[in-house]
């Protein structure tokens, strides 16, 4: 109840009661009632089209020549067939298989290849590694790994196709046998089936795999001026002459001797081309700043010097680095070599421009950079890495490997990675060019049953593949990841 008083400050009475009744209730409306329906249409159709389709109408070109057409048929399905004949008895690709690329961040171990035959007590090691260049094929060599005097023993390469859908790992696809120990072997440059190595009594032999038979198609046993020694390496090198696309392969001795020789793969031809030796007359430094008189007594006295490895410059195929007995580190060339003075069936010419400060033991490895013009790499018993530029005979960079370190092999996938190997722990390390220091992740660890790393091959198509070869007989294939260098 309230009194409403509003007007009376106006002079106007109120004609309004003073009292007012209030009731509240919940609603003052009446109850709505409603239902529900599935539907309240009360017909409905269905009609699957509502447009009519129009055929497209082919309209022939008048003015074909059939004749002509015919003609271009029967002039080009004769090279056609040709070329699919010779595609279908090829065995490049014979079980291959595409390599998925690796996602991973971690180093994967693939496969272990090993003779069942071979064990740590046979005192047998792998010498040598190469992969065909398709990349499914690796072929790796044995030899004793004591020799006292002459090698007695045989040797064998054997090949495991790793992509076939039947590969086995203790079961290779083929085995080469042959009279002494394998030193060295290299897989030809373009031919899948063509394969060279080098042997202790100073062999060189070429294979031809796609022969069924007796697939030795080359021997330097009865060649005049062929190697008198142990063979330390053999390598195919594309050949100089820009007019001749077949490669030339080159093999090196402890007799000093550097040989190039011209192999017919499939004619079986193996012809010298040319023959170098090193003189012990270039070998004069002992150390930077230090000389020794040269031991040259004249000509027509032996002086050769012992060749353990050498290198050809990618960029200039005519130019190569040799590494040889005594740590000496020599630049020579086949173009600008002299007539040498010593003896021999063949005439031999004198390679070496120049000398680089030599390594205070034996020099093991010397690798040419595929990526850089002027950059190699060397490696010896005095436990040094040295980068060396070829324009100046000074190291650039020095890394010392506290274990020792045994080879070097230059990542194919990356420009600024090599790899190195020790004596010891049967790890192989990978480097970073432009720091020296060493890449942890990308490491490739030892087996459970530890043995010294012998030799390490790059695949040359699938560039994160590797394949380690160790003293106890075996061969590691290692995928590698990615490496960015920022990381």
């Amino acid at each position: 109840m309230f009194s409403d008083k509003s007007f009376d400050a106006v002079g106007f009475p109120s004609c309004w009661k003073t009292e007012r009744e209030l009731q509240d209730d919940g609603i003052q409306t009446t109850d709505s009632s409603y239902k529900e329906q599935e539907s309240q249409a009360t017909e409905s159709k269905n009609a699957e089209t509502q447009t009519e389709t129009s055929q497209p109408q082919l309209v022939l070109d008048e003015n074909v020549d059939y004749d002509k057409l015919a003609a271009f048929l029967r002039r080009i399905c004769p090279k056609v067939i040709t070329e699919l004949d010779k595609m279908h008895r090829s065995r490049a690709f014979d079980g291959y298989e595409p390599i998925e690329d690796n996602t991973d961040d971690a180093v994967k171990k693939l496969h272990v290849l090993q003779i069942p035959n071979i064990t740590p007590q046979s005192e047998i090691k792998v010498s040598c590694v190469s992969w065909s260049c398709t990349g499914a094929v690796v072929a790796f060599g044995y030899s004793h790994t004591e020799h006292e005097n002459w090698c007695d023993h045989s040797g064998s390469v054997h090949l495991f196709n790793i992509n076939r859908h039947d590969f086995s790992p203790t079961t290779p696809s083929k085995t080469l046998e042959t009279r002494s120990c394998v030193t060295s072997v290299s897989a030809h440059l373009f031919e899948p089936s063509i394969l060279a190595a080098g042997t202790t009594s100073g062999e060189v032999l070429v294979w031809n795999l796609q022969k069924d038979d007796d697939c030795l198609i080359c021997s330097s046993a009865t060649v005049p001026g062929a190697h008198r020694e142990a063979v330390s390496q053999v390598s195919w090198i594309r050949n100089p002459d820009p007019t001749q696309q077949r490669p030339l392969l080159v093999s090196a001795g402890r007799d000093g001797r550097i040989l190039i020789w011209q192999v017919g793969t499939h004619s079986g031809t193996f012809q010298l081309s040319d023959g170098f030796v090193i003189l012990l007359e270039h070998i004069k430094h002992t150390g930077p700043g230090k000389t020794v008189p040269s031991p040259v007594g004249g000509a027509g006295v032996d002086m050769e010097l012992g060749v353990t490895c050498f290198s050809f410059n990618k960029h200039d195929l005519a130019s190569f680095v040799v590494g040889v007995d005594g740590g000496g580190l020599l630049s020579c060339s086949t173009v600008v070599a002299k007539p040498a003075p010593v003896r021999s069936e063949v005439p031999l010419k004198d390679p070496v421009l120049s000398a680089f400060e030599k390594h205070q033991g034996a020099v093991t490895s010397v690798q040419c950079s595929p990526h850089h013009e002027n950059i190699f790499l060397s490696c010896g018993s005095d436990n040094e890495i040295r980068i060396y530029n070829m324009k100046q005979t000074s190291p650039v960079q020095m890394i010392y490997v506290e274990a020792g370190v045994v080879g070097l092999e230059w990542s194919l996938a990356h420009p600024n990675l090599f790899a190195a190997w020790e004596t010891v722990n049967g790890c192989v390390n990978f480097y970073n060019l432009r720091t020296g220091e060493v890449i942890s992740s990308l490491q490739f660890p030892a087996l459970e049953k530890t043995a010294p790393i012998t030799t390490v091959c790059c695949n040359p198509h699938s560039y994160h593949l590797f394949a380690v070869g160790d003293m106890y007989g075996r061969v590691v294939i290692w995928q590698q990841p990615t490496y960015k260098e920022d990381q």
